[in-house]
């Protein structure tokens, strides 16, 4: 048999995501095409667990080796454009808030009901589309169901990508990927321009409003992520089976961040004044454009990291690392993050 002499060009790889009405099932071609810059394509493929070998023998043998489906997801990771439409589909993948305000309460608790398999009731789970990025001459695409967000980073730096933010979303399924010949038509574009660091508002960016620390920030990052497992398996057919019962959130949110500063009267005001460096008291944090409704971020309760300096550039600088926390009856917002 020759060569095929098919191949696929990356830059042809087109991505689309929409969330899903049936826990598992795709919606189909009207799909909802991202201003992504770069990620990553899992494949059809499951790890092999070897038995143990028999007494005897000094090789390993064929009917040692087992394909395990049945614990397998599929992890993938989206980059974007930090546009409005990128932003809500991170909260609302990690979170379950896709509103203008997201908001991730601290009394959170894990919607079991839209992770179950074939459920309908507010599913939580999205389906994606590869197009271009299949192997077989006639299944050009690549579709993925019951896709999870398991994280997601906001980051903005004035020394990258035009000040512009960046969106990073993490995903998993527990679904085998699928080929399919069908293209993705219909669906709305994200036409949304991003949001940038250059936009901040000078008077509302600030850590400790009450001792008006408003900070110039350089860059800054939040990571919002959790931790998710796969329930089981239903079937054992090979490819289309092994599909889980649903999914489950272990333990909680793991809420962190930093942010790049000049170091000024403020810094030393929140290090030493107020003493918020070592005093295990908490901070509020607040970035804001000049255009509220553009992009807010609202941390109301962070505990600052350990604080170093960096003297590589033209003015020093402070890296201020935070820990979102939520207050102790649980009756705030975590964090809120707004955008239109």
């Amino acid at each position: 048999m020759a060569q095929a002499t098919n191949y696929n060009p990356s830059q042809n790889v087109k991505l689309s995501v929409k969330k899903e009405t049936t826990v598992g099932s795709h919606i189909g071609a009207a799909l909802n095409p991202l201003q992504i810059t770069a990620f990553t394509i899992p494949e059809l493929s499951v790890p092999v667990e070897y038995s143990a070998q028999r007494s005897g023998s000094f090789v390993t043998l064929s009917d040692q080796a087992h394909h395990r489906q049945d614990t397998k997801m599929w992890t993938f990771d989206t980059t974007l454009r930090g546009t409005p439409t990128s932003i809500l589909l991170a909260t609302g993948a990690v979170f379950e808030s896709a509103s203008s305000a997201a908001t991730l309460a601290a009394s959170y608790s894990f919607p079991t009901a839209g992770y179950k398999d074939t459920s309908t009731t507010t599913p939580g789970t999205y389906c994606f589309t590869f197009d271009n990025a299949g192997n077989d001459g006639t299944l050009d695409h690549l579709r993925l169901v019951g896709c999870v967000g398991t994280g997601f980073t906001l980051t903005e730096d004035v020394g990258s990508e035009g000040g512009e933010l960046v969106v990073t979303i993490n995903w998993a399924t527990a679904y085998p990927p699928a080929y399919n010949a069908t293209d993705t038509t219909g669906g709305t574009t994200d036409v949304g321009s991003p949001r940038n660091i250059r936009q901040l508002d000078s008077a509302n960016t600030y850590i400790n409003e009450g001792s008006n620390e408003e900070i110039v920030v350089q860059s800054w990052e939040l990571a919002v992520s959790r931790s998710i497992e796969r329930i089981h398996y239903k079937t054992t057919t090979t490819q289309t089976g092994f599909l889980p019962f649903g999914y489950a959130m272990t333990g909680g949110f793991e809420c962190t961040g930093s942010l790049t500063v000049i170091r000024n009267q403020d810094v030393y005001d929140l290090g030493v004044t107020t003493k918020r460096f070592l005093d295990s008291n908490t901070v509020n944090i607040y970035l804001q454009n000049s255009t509220s409704s553009q992009l807010i971020v609202d941390i109301p309760k962070a505990v600052l990291g350990e604080s170093t300096i960096d003297n590589g550039g033209a003015v020093l600088t402070q890296a201020l690392p935070f820990t979102v926390v939520g207050n102790v009856n649980q009756t705030s917002n975590l964090l809120s993050i707004t955008t239109a």
